[in-house]
């Protein structure tokens, strides 16, 4: 229940975005109305789900050997241990960082929201699977894109989560499971497209990396060159 509504939230801004502000307002500012109903839907979760703890997701045949196993006990412990870490790393990111605050909250909000239906049978294994590794290549990019500091690809990743990636999940997680089963292969062909435009990002920034790490190169070489 508490997922249908954030998910409302978030399907609403979207929607509003999409058919109305888009014609009226600039783009930077019609971004600013999916990324205020996520927010809405991200504060309705954390208070709705104060006290309850995810298990991280498996596939269903490791769910089995694990539950199967002698030690299985100690290795959701770990797994959840692990989970604990990940969370605290997240939140002090989220609470120092104005801009990306928000991105890194609402993706972990994807994230419990595609675990907890995976866990539940309602999304199948490769859909979990490869939306959550999008989900987590972007959580990787942040520091990297901090760093590069680019307004146009900030921008351009935020725009990707709020209005891409939220565009696809939600209205899909709002499907029956018929419609689901019939529409999972557009959800998937969604999430391939962003992973290779997030490659594009990855390539961006090795390529500034390495532009710097001549200059560099060049500077030593000047300076400290024997042959003077």
């Amino acid at each position: 229940m508490r997922y249908g509504v954030a998910t409302g939230i978030s399907i609403v801004g979207f929607l509003i975005s999409q058919f109305i502000t888009s014609r009226i307002l600039p783009d930077f500012l019609n971004l600013c109305i999916p990324t205020i109903f996520a927010l809405l839907s991200i504060g309705y979760l954390r208070r709705s789900q104060k006290g309850i703890k995810y298990e991280p997701y498996l596939p269903v045949n490791e769910r089995r050997e694990i539950k199967d196993s002698p030690d299985g006990n100690q290795v959701r412990n770990q797994m959840h241990n692990q989970n604990q870490v990940h969370d605290q790393n997240g939140s002090a990111q989220e609470e120092n960082d104005p801009f990306w605050g928000p991105v890194i909250q609402y993706i972990h909000v994807l994230e419990e929201m595609i675990i907890s239906e995976g866990q539940k049978s309602t999304l199948d294994d490769e859909i979990v699977e490869k939306t959550l590794k999008v989900l987590t290549r972007v959580l990787r990019l942040i520091p990297q894109l901090k760093k590069m500091n680019d307004p146009n690809i900030n921008h351009n990743i935020q725009r990707l989560v709020f209005k891409d990636i939220n565009g696809a999940v939600n209205p899909f997680l709002n499907l029956g499971p018929e419609a689901k089963r019939q529409n999972r292969r557009l959800l998937l062909n969604g999430m391939k497209d962003i992973n290779s435009k997030l490659s594009q990002y990855v390539e961006s920034i090795e390529q500034k990396d390495l532009i710097e790490l001549k200059t560099r190169m060049d500077l030593i070489q000047q300076r400290y060159s024997t042959s003077n």
